[in-house]
């Protein structure tokens, strides 16, 4: 038992109080809900999902009393079936355990130190650190949705673009559905931006071609960024609709060669930041007026792009990003990562796996970055990071793999896998510290060798 606080959601906790124990707080906390569900959702062809936008770290979720899922990892959503634990046309309670607790086998890692005096500490005392330079703020950071689908429902959409003669736009799709009967119809229809049906085709998968497709450009480069076009997919059986899902698309290729990144056949120059989402009092919990005016700061910037540096961002933002033509390198919370057992990989593949399946359809993530600074001088990093990329790819094969080195060339270990090298240097601030004149010289001499 403990302090009970009314506690808004989305947000993290630590800063919702006065309290300096609740600001640090690492440990076990827990959220309770009361929520009334409709007794027209009674209905034996409807299936009720919980679904959560995010929470940080680990997660238990009880719903009447009933374990329905468990999830590790913050960040990404995590979803389950809760319809046989409801009670209809009556009030239910949800329960969610919430643990911060970072250690050397999460994504992103952190340490536990117990302190053993008990002269000194109260017993079972301990201390935690991260491996990182930024708040581990924790709680239940995006929205907690509760939503009907039919049995019969489209499970998932998967959608890649290419550009042929170029004019001619080319979607092509892959459904996945819970259809136990092989006479549903699955019907693909492509609207444009005014709603106009401009394509559509039949099936599980296949591809639609375009002519003369409005591509999607990036900002900074058309005078009419972030174009996007809807497709309305469709499960039909015996004449009748069993379920609709719209899934917006965005016509573009990426390319890397060993200088360049091209956006639909054209260099493409990121000009942009390495950004958090981190605000005053709600933390790290979804804030749609920040996420606004951050856009509204790239774009008076002049920049066109952002690394989601260091773990996935909301999924309004990135809604916001396909929208306006800002660039995005998607990065998973694999940050300052240094003991590589095969516990921690298993973790790291988990995420990268979630977090692509989550944004693959986005037009605005062009790259996916794998790390952030990790010690890959270390000789193990070699094989870790091998498996790791080598997974990435097989979720993805039309984006590049990237990651963000803090290491030298002559000792790096994770580069050799990787399609685009994110290089991050401090000079003349972490290092000749404050003499801004030995910049432009001691960079230009790094690129040169790592480009050798």
């Amino acid at each position: 038992t403990g302090e009970v606080i009314p506690m808004p959601v989305p947000s993290s906790f630590n800063d919702i109080t006065q309290s300096r124990f609740i600001r640090d707080y690492a440990g076990w906390v827990w959220y309770d809900r009361n929520f009334f569900v409709t007794g027209d959702w009674s209905d034996p062809l409807l299936a009720v999902i919980l679904h959560f936008g995010s929470a940080h770290y680990e997660s238990i979720v009880y719903v009447n009393g009933v374990e329905v899922v468990r999830h590790i990892g913050g960040h990404l959503p995590f979803a389950a079936d809760v319809t046989k634990h409801l009670n209809f046309g009556a009030n239910n309670r949800i329960t969610v355990a919430l643990n911060n607790i970072l250690t050397p086998s999460t994504v992103p890692q952190g340490t536990i130190t117990y302190k053993n005096n008990t002269q000194l500490f109260p017993k079972g005392f301990y201390e935690t650190t991260t491996n990182f330079d930024f708040m581990n703020y924790a709680g239940i950071h995006r929205h907690v949705s509760l939503y009907a689908l039919p049995v019969d429902h489209i499970d998932d959409i998967a959608v890649t673009t290419d550009i042929k003669d170029s004019t001619t736009g080319v979607i092509n799709y892959e459904i996945t559905h819970s259809v136990k009967t092989s006479a549903a119809e699955c019907v693909v229809e492509v609207m444009d931006k005014s709603g106009k049906k401009v394509a559509e085709a039949k099936g599980y998968s296949g591809s639609i071609t375009i002519p003369n497709a409005k591509l999607w450009w990036p900002y900074t480069t058309d005078p009419n960024p972030g174009y996007l076009y809807t497709l309305r997919v469709s499960l039909v059986a015996s004449g009748k609709t069993a379920d609709v899902y719209y899934q917006r698309v965005g016509i573009r290729t990426v390319r890397a060669t060993e200088k360049e990144v091209f956006i639909n056949g054209k260099p493409f120059y990121f000009r942009g930041f390495g950004k958090h989402e981190d605000a005053n009092v709600r933390g790290k919990g979804l804030d749609l007026a920040f996420i606004a005016k951050d856009m509204n700061l790239i774009k008076w910037m002049g920049a066109n792009s952002f690394r989601t540096s260091h773990y996935p961002y909301s999924e309004e933002l990135m809604d916001m990003c396909d929208e306006q033509g800002i660039v995005v390198i998607d990065e998973c919370p694999a940050v300052a990562l240094s003991a590589f057992t095969d516990v921690l990989q298993k973790q790291h593949l988990q995420t990268i796996t979630e977090m692509i399946a989550r944004d693959k359809n986005r037009p605005s993530v062009v790259m996916w970055s794998i790390a952030n600074e990790p010690q890959s001088d270390k000789a193990e990093a070699e094989e870790y990071f091998r498996v790791i990329s080598t997974h990435a790819r097989s979720l993805d094969k039309s984006r590049p793999i990237t990651a963000a080195i803090n290491h030298d060339y002559n000792n790096d270990k994770m580069a050799q896998f990787l399609d685009v090298l994110m290089i991050n240097r401090y000079y003349g601030w972490y290092s000749d510290t404050g003499y801004t004149q030995v910049i432009d010289l001691q960079l230009t001499t790094n690129l040169r060798q790592w480009h050798k």
